[in-house]
């Protein structure tokens, strides 16, 4: 079915699905939803290692890929959906924020090459000139096969489009307000240099969100201003900006399966996958500081330098083991990073072994470059601690991203107006 001759009845549905919150059969975050979707990635053209942002009325696009486990083809179908700043539905109608159609669809797609596990690489460069998004703010990117409904499901994933209009300058300071959090903690101060039309009423217009690597849990939403002068706005508080600094992010190298890098203890040969053991990981709580430079959490996909990484790059079960004596009886311990979308859910939590005292799990991961630390998380919460396992070092360095979102009086939507990512150190 072509795009020119997509049916009405589709959009009407497509729109009664979104008429609320409760009404939604997915989730306005990364996730996926079926077993056989694989390393799905949205970042900008040739940079990997970066955000999905794009900039309104700016020739910049997004490169979106996927795996597709086993051998049969198909031609999915994908759509957006405008979101609040803190990642709600918006009150716009789809045709309110879209150019173009409803929905759009993924045709490239490449067999996998000489691979154990068989798969089918899919790709698409966003926004085309069938659909793109025309108002700044959140957006979800829906995938999905054939129609829209629960049952075709196949991912989501977050976006973000800026319409820059306001300069922040951004600092994290050696001494944070509270002396109790010198050694241990980032305090991220904002300033935003704007006009009057940000200084009427902020409390009420602005919204601002400050995330720390690719990390949601932790995320600080919804920050309003503490202070108001007379061309500009300051958010400078003791503890709501405040993050645990915690520690480098743990990696292993898994670009070839011919040696082992250094954190990998063993490489198996199974019949339809590799097998890929780490050695077991230490507690780093009570350790010094050791500055080993990381890629904040992020994985980069990558094969040997002979091999396309695209449909040459293999899959292996990785198995992780953390060293614990004795079972958190109120906690639960998850792996945290790009990994596993940084999401706290059952295929990031590990699973305490009595017979070799500790917490183990296991991820299908695609040959790369990974990042991960260990979380803990209360039972019955949404937010890790990592500084129980990895330790708390104000030398650690984070990425930290500000976004921040104006509400036009008379507008029922919320405009990305400011971005900026800084770093909590400047190391050569």
């Amino acid at each position: 079915m072509t795009n020119h001759i997509k049916p009405f009845l589709f959009f009407a549905f497509y729109l009664c699905s979104l008429s609320s919150q409760a009404d939604l059969f997915y989730e306005l975050n990364n996730k996926v939803y079926k077993e056989f979707v694989q390393t799905v990635q949205l970042y900008p053209v040739n940079e990997p290692l970066l955000d999905p942002i794009l900039y309104l009325n700016d020739p910049r696009l997004l490169t979106l890929s996927f795996d597709i486990l086993g051998t049969e083809t198909a031609v999915y179908n994908f759509t957006i959906v405008h979101c609040t700043y803190d990642w709600k539905l918006s009150d716009l109608q789809l045709i309110e924020y879209v150019n173009g159609y409803q929905e759009d669809e993924i045709r490239d797609f490449r067999y996998s090459l000489n691979t154990l596990t068989p798969y089918i690489h899919y790709s698409l460069t966003f926004p085309g000139e069938n659909l793109q998004p025309k108002l700044s703010g959140n957006y979800i990117l829906v995938v999905y096969d054939s129609q829209l409904n629960a049952d075709n499901i196949l991912f989501t994933r977050r976006f973000m489009v800026v319409e820059t209009k306001a300069s922040m300058a951004v600092s994290i300071p050696q001494y944070p307000k509270n002396p109790d959090y010198i050694k241990t903690k980032h305090q991220v101060d904002v300033t935003v240099i704007a006009d009057n039309t940000y200084r009427v009423n902020p409390n009420q217009s602005l919204n601002l969100v400050i995330k720390q690597n690719g990390r949601w849990d932790n995320a600080v939403v919804g920050l309003k201003p503490n202070y108001i002068y007379s061309d500009k706005l300051t958010y400078e508080y003791d503890e709501l900006t405040v993050f645990d600094a915690s520690n480098q992010f743990r990696n292993f190298d898994m670009k070839s399966f011919k040696y082992q890098s250094e954190y990998i203890q063993k490489i198996q040969m199974e019949p339809d996958c590799f097998s890929v053991e780490l050695w077991p990981s230490k507690r780093r709580n009570t350790a010094n500081y050791i500055l080993e430079k990381d890629i904040f959490g992020r994985k980069l996909i990558k094969a040997r330098d002979d091999q396309d990484s695209e449909i040459e790059g293999d899959y292996a079960w990785v198995q992780f083991f953390l060293d614990y004596p004795v079972p958190l009886t109120q906690d639960d311990i998850y792996l945290i990073g790009a990994l596993n979308d940084w999401n706290l859910d059952e295929n990031s939590r590990l699973v305490y072994n009595f017979e070799r005292k500790g917490y183990e799990g296991k991820l299908f991961l695609k040959q790369g470059y990974y990042n991960y630390l260990y979380g803990v998380v209360e039972k019955g919460k949404t937010k890790a601690d990592v500084s129980t396992i990895e330790g708390n070092f104000w030398d650690t360095q984070n990425e930290y991203s500000i976004f921040l979102y104006f509400r036009k009086p008379g507008t029922v939507y919320d405009q990305l107006v400011g971005y900026q990512v800084v770093l909590s150190h400047n190391y050569d």
